[in-house]
């Protein structure tokens, strides 16, 4: 071949579309290089027990060796108390009917008493159901299935709310008629409900096991001040507020929540854009991980590494269409910390309050500072020592001594101590999370 017949060959068409084939040949082999990439972290995820579908997800999510398996029994319960339609028959009463309704504390007047009586009496059998449940103990596990990514449905967890409000009423009525055991008895299952749920894989299932929690906490701190329990049912209510651990099942969460993400951009119909929005959703779980490795404080402070990742990707035009997907089904992180935060405070706020009360019984008096209650009123062990410590600034948390009360309060999500003002008034909320003791 002559070197006029060489320079035909090469025509600019043919350079053209060997340079487009090239780039295309380019784009696939690093396109194929990411894929991998994800693969590899995917592979390196089930290798070290964590779960990355729906199906893996509904294999993890189970009742853990050695702990008791108390699903029917509180599914039974649940199924029960839904049955019974808790808000139909209380619709006229104040609480259920009138969920803003403030209830009046032992000791004072209540006009709907009589009414509430009559209806939990009603509701004795499915009472007597949650309290078996709650003397088991364990943990559940929900018919939940994961494979439907997003879409999956949580009705028993959601429904559980419905027990321990029950609970709580039952808590305040037995108050109000000097059945201090009964109430007693009542709070500490809603605690027992809550932490048969810590094994909850999700944010959503583990946000339920909070509010759980929160309604114990409330009924505690409503009832504390009123009821004569003695220093055995108060260490038995310490020893059942204290069993939470809110970190780490915020960590159990996102283990879930990843997982359950991941599904949700398989079954998206992105082609292409696929891995790049699993690269960016793993690493945005990669920075949370991170986070919750350590302490509150610190973990929070963390946490702001992922948020700046989102201002970033709201600046970019290219990756705000790319990986729009993995931004869409980004997990809560900023909310999600703060609600586990505010319940491990309200944990340790709890755990003290009771404490000062056990300090009253064996002292004749209410203790003048944290540091003067002994530790083993604390329930403590050397071991597992309790550490008095405001998860919002790794600060004490705060006492008050008053005239007539002390207060025992964490700052809360303002990150500014506002003097112990733990009751919302007319013109704002509540500032600060904490408990109170009249002298």
């Amino acid at each position: 071949m002559d070197l006029e017949t060489k320079s035909g060959f090469w025509t600019w068409k043919k350079l053209i579309c060997l340079l487009v084939l090239s780039i295309v040949l380019s784009l696939a082999y690093a396109w194929r290089a990411h894929v991998a990439k994800i693969d590899a972290k995917l592979a390196a995820l089930r290798a070290a027990g964590f779960p990355t579908s729906g199906s893996e997800l509904n294999d993890y999510y189970r009742v853990p060796a050695g702990v008791a398996d108390s699903t029917e029994l509180w599914v039974e319960a649940i199924d029960a108390v839904e049955a019974a339609d808790l808000y139909y028959q209380g619709k006229s009463l104040p609480f259920i009917g009138d969920p803003e309704a403030e209830l009046p504390p032992p000791g004072e007047a209540w006009d709907d008493l009589e009414a509430w009586r009559a209806l939990l009496t009603e509701l004795e059998s499915e009472l007597q159901s949650i309290r078996g449940a709650a003397e088991t103990g364990g943990q559940v596990r929900f018919p939940v299935d994961f494979m439907a990514g997003i879409s999956y449905r949580i009705s028993s967890t959601v429904h559980s709310r419905n027990v321990a409000k029950l609970l709580w009423l039952d808590a305040h009525v037995s108050a109000h008629v000097g059945n201090v055991s009964r109430s007693l008895r009542d709070l500490v299952a809603i605690f027992a409900l809550s932490d048969a749920l810590r094994g909850e894989p999700t944010l959503s299932s583990q946000f339920t096991r909070r509010a759980l929690y929160l309604i114990g906490c409330d009924g505690l701190r409503q009832l504390l001040p009123h009821c004569n329990w003695s220093d055995a049912d108060l260490e038995s209510l310490q020893r059942t507020v204290s069993a939470a651990g809110f970190r780490a099942e915020l960590r159990q969460a996102y283990i879930g929540e990843r997982a359950v993400l991941l599904t949700a951009l398989n079954q998206l119909p992105i082609g292409p854009l696929r891995p790049a929005n699993k690269q960016e959703l793993l690493e945005l779980f990669d920075i949370i991980f991170e986070a919750l490795s350590y302490e509150w404080p610190g973990a929070m402070l963390r946490l702001d590494a992922a948020e700046k990742r989102k201002a970033e990707f709201l600046e970019s035009r290219f990756e705000r269409y790319t990986l729009f997907p993995a931004y869409f089904y980004q997990p809560a992180g900023e909310n999600s910390f703060l609600g586990a935060a505010g319940a491990e405070a309200r944990r340790k706020c709890a755990i003290a309050v009771i404490a000062a009360q056990r300090y009253r019984l064996k002292h004749g008096r209410l203790p003048r500072s944290l540091a003067e209650i002994e530790p083993e009123l604390l329930g403590t062990d050397a071991e597992n020592p309790v550490e008095l410590i405001d998860p919002f600034d790794g600060q004490p948390l705060r006492f008050r001594n008053e005239a007539a009360r002390i207060l025992i309060y964490s700052i809360s999500y303002d990150l500014q101590d506002d003097g112990g003002r733990i009751e919302p008034d007319e013109t704002s909320r509540a500032a600060d999370v904490g408990f109170s003791l009249d002298k």
